[in-house]
């Protein structure tokens, strides 16, 4: 008789959903098999961190034995860009500016409120590069968030997983750090959303016309980009079953 499987549960934006960013969660399955673990993919697309917060009952309910959050990258881009900030806070509901104080004091609940609420194994994704451009101002800011989730990580006792840690070596020895910048994000991603739904264009095939190496459209990841996420996660479940097992 096989035994109770294992629920993983994924919460961020569109990065998270697999949409339009090549399926880490998609990769994870093939990984993992059926059989073992189940896996909720609770990521929805313009999420910033307040509105994964508000959905956070919805989390717990799935019962999760251990979630994944990676979420922040369009807090990251309302932070960027006024006008979308002033858009997705009157869309979004949201009732605060975007900010790293008022990013990671969201993240910080929502962790409290899993650590508190279900018997999860917890584990926090630094959000991954913004262009390919390792001095832009972009992944400037992209770190900023990333140490406020390693701090996070490290107050509240959950796992770190370092996605663009990984990614930043990788782009320092491939092309030292000096990518294509993250152009027009909001306008790149819906082109790149028409082409992949309307043209039948991969992923990958839109990634190499758009001059990037890791992501699709500046914002979201290719096949290469979304290895990274997938291994870090794959690593974490494989080492919290084995030290549940010995």
């Amino acid at each position: 008789m096989m035994g109770k499987k294992d629920n993983i549960l994924f919460l961020g934006a569109s990065i998270t959903q697999g949409k339009i960013s090549v399926s880490f969660v998609n990769t994870l399955k093939l990984t993992f098999g059926s059989r073992q673990y189940r896996l909720i993919n609770q990521g929805i697309a313009g999420f910033e961190s307040y509105n994964i917060l508000k959905k956070i009952d919805k989390a717990i309910n799935t019962k999760p034995d251990f979630v994944i959050l990676l979420g922040g990258t369009n807090d990251i881009l309302s932070a960027l860009d006024p006008e979308l900030s002033r858009l997705s806070r009157k869309l979004k509901k949201i009732p605060h500016e975007p900010s790293v104080s008022n990013f990671c004091q969201n993240i910080t609940e929502i962790v409290k409120r899993l650590k508190h609420e279900t018997n999860a194994k917890i584990a926090i994704a630094s959000l991954p590069v913004l262009g390919e451009n390792l001095e832009s101002k972009e992944n400037k800011l992209v770190k900023e968030y990333n140490s406020g989730l390693k701090l996070i990580s490290e107050t509240e006792n959950v796992s770190y997983l370092p996605v663009f840690e990984k990614q930043e070596s990788f782009l320092n020895q491939v092309i030292q750090g000096k990518g294509k910048d993250c152009i027009n994000p909001s306008k790149m991603a819906f082109k790149s959303l028409a082409q992949h739904y309307l043209l039948f264009k991969g992923l990958d095939s839109i990634s190499k016309k758009n001059g990037y190496i890791l992501l699709t459209d500046g914002i979201h990841l290719n096949s290469i980009g979304s290895k990274f996420v997938a291994d870090e996660i794959e690593l974490f479940i494989r080492n919290s079953k084995n030290n549940t097992n010995s």
